[in-house]
């Protein structure tokens, strides 16, 4: 064996003893009875909800997605769903009230690893994978409407998802960007502070996963399943589809890296958040996109009274639809 790796795996190995014996158990050991409110989702009014459609990726994993088509399509969206989810939970009212009452084509795709896409559970072989799988998502509704206006978004982690992929090299030519109760990551210091009532630890982070992947360019721990989602039995039980934990490859992809200088670099973009959003603070969300968003951008950002994390989703396209209507005259 090569002496430097037989090196590095000594040193990771050294590290990998430090952190076990000094990480704060808020990452570590952290747990919570507590859950996300779900009342609002639970009592909506049922809507339709599209067939999955599927397309190959660059590496052959079959991706899956839903499509809501209006008859005289005006623009195009792309919106991914969040942390452990996929398309076919609630996300359909987005997609069906945009195609109904603005005109606008819907593509909800469900991440490599979730949902009816393929790939190991909560996984990806490299972080870019997860990017170039939105280029072959903006081929399918190039094909389709080749002349549109095109959108991403994304809610909570698809919300950061969309945040990675507009700094990328390799990205589409995307005419906007559309953030709902948005995770920009650690970084973004967007978290509620230690105490306040409002706090919810939804996961419990493996640190030390992330820093032997980091330190050894990616080479070890990136399966690692680093990344727990604290959903309750009940959920899991009723919606034996979601995933309940990512990797630390597919956390990368979903995790804004440099989260204030991506958002400086975006032209135009719309943002909302529920008041009483459970997840991340709406203040702490709003005041970061007014702070790092490019000053002649174009953009929207609003806190949205009386909703949560996930009550949102159901009148997202209420004021989605009007910001994508009035970016494109």
């Amino acid at each position: 064996m090569n002496i430097k790796l037989i090196t590095m795996k000594a040193l990771i190995m050294l590290l990998v003893a430090f952190l076990s014996a000094h990480l704060h158990a808020s990452s570590d050991e952290q747990s919570t009875n507590e859950f996300f409110s779900l009342a609002e989702i639970k009592n909506a009014p049922k809507k339709s909800l599209q067939p999955i459609d599927h397309v190959q990726a660059s590496d052959d994993v079959s991706l899956a997605y839903r499509a809501y088509l209006p008859k005289q399509a005006q623009a195009i969206l792309i919106f991914y769903h969040g942390a452990g989810a996929h398309s076919g939970l609630s996300y359909n009212h987005i997609g069906a009230d945009l195609r109904d009452n603005f005109n606008i084509a819907v593509y909800m795709p469900d991440i490599r690893g979730h949902g009816g896409s393929g790939g190991n559970r909560g996984d990806t072989p490299q972080v870019e994978k997860v990017w170039l799988d939105i280029n072959t998502m903006v081929n399918v509704a190039r094909d389709k409407y080749p002349n549109l206006p095109l959108f991403v978004g994304g809610h909570s982690s698809g919300a950061g998802l969309a945040l990675n992929y507009s700094s990328w090299d390799q990205r589409a030519e995307i005419d906007g960007y559309v953030f709902l109760a948005p995770y920009f990551g650690y970084r973004s210091e967007t978290n509620y502070d230690t105490g306040e009532n409002k706090r919810f630890e939804f996961s419990i982070v493996k640190t030390s996963d992330f820093v032997i992947n980091s330190m050894s360019g990616g080479l070890f721990s990136g399966h690692s399943k680093a990344v727990k989602f604290n959903f309750p039995d009940s959920v899991l039980r009723d919606n034996p589809e979601i995933v309940p934990f990512n990797t630390v490859n597919m956390s990368n992809a979903v995790t804004p890296h440099s989260p204030d200088t991506q958002l400086s670099d975006i032209q135009q973009f719309g943002l909302w958040i529920g008041m009483q959003d459970e997840a991340f603070d709406p203040l702490k969300v709003t005041m970061f996109a007014q702070k790092y968003s490019g000053k002649e951008a174009s953009k929207e950002i609003e806190i949205v009274d009386k909703e949560n994390h996930f009550s949102i989703i159901l009148n997202a396209a209420s004021f989605v639809g009007p910001w994508i209507n009035h970016a494109i005259k």
